[in-house]
């Protein structure tokens, strides 16, 4: 892969999970460092497997729990490696792939899924701002097609999914002018650990054949999202899931 990405610093949540550990090395292999956002523990692999392939990296402990805090993990970022320039956003709670009937989802289940992976994702945006304001940047969250499709049995998951679009939209509109892009990459339902294939949730299998490798096929949008040659793309949902869900 080029280095067209060269100098740039990327902050990637999710790393230690398959897709967002794909599209981490992407990105790095593209020349950008990176910090990565998570639990220390569950980022050394992606960690050690990044400098292996001389792509400088920091991983970065962050409990989510506030606006300061995700703040912090950010500065922290820019004082090791610079000024934030791309965030990838590919973290999914564990809880919310678990499968349950609605129903039967509690408050507690309901905070833990929704209410958490919204207040995250508007905390990396807050953090991000500061750091991209007045120099541009790129914003990309990973949001598979379940969210548009629906999926039985992880309705607050694909609930909340769709708001970060919504929200993803609506900022996209509101940071245009200081040259800030957001967009989504929407891969195959393959990509989670839902036990559930692209045929449960769709009327078709990918036309591409299959749901693709997070490095090799999705990584390369990621890519173009992120670099300069991505510019004039934003608001934008990417379906990357080789031909499964083909509406707007």
């Amino acid at each position: 892969m080029s280095d067209v990405l060269n100098g740039r610093i990327a902050v990637v949540t999710g790393a230690n999970q398959p897709l967002g550990r794909g599209l981490t090395l992407a990105l790095g292999r593209a020349g950008a460092r990176v910090g990565l956002l998570g639990e220390a523990v569950g980022l050394e692999s992606t960690v050690a497997e990044m400098e292996s392939a001389l792509v400088r990296t920091v991983g970065i402990e962050v409990d989510w729990s506030s606006q300061e805090t995700v703040e912090d993990a950010f500065e922290t970022v820019a004082d090791a490696l610079g000024p934030v320039d791309i965030v990838l956003h590919a973290a999914v709670p564990e809880i919310a792939l678990e499968p349950m009937d609605l129903v039967d989802v509690d408050d507690a289940r309901f905070e833990a899924i929704w209410e958490r992976m919204l207040r995250t994702t508007i905390f990396l945006l807050q953090a991000a701002f500061p750091q991209m304001q007045g120099r541009g940047g790129r914003v990309l969250f990973v949001t598979p097609t379940v969210s548009m499709s629906g999926a039985a049995r992880l309705t607050p998951y694909t609930a909340a999914v769709e708001a970060q679009r919504v929200l993803l939209k609506a900022t996209a509109r509101q940071w245009g002018p200081e040259g800030i892009t957001l967009n989504s990459i929407a891969p195959a339902p393959e990509h989670l650990s839902i036990g559930m294939s692209s045929t449960e949730v769709s009327l078709a299998p990918p036309a591409l054949g299959d749901a693709g490798d997070p490095e090799v096929d999705l990584g390369p949008i990621a890519v173009f999202l992120a670099s300069d040659a991505g510019h004039f793309v934003t608001g934008a949902t990417i379906g990357a899931d080789g031909g499964i869900w083909m509406a707007p």
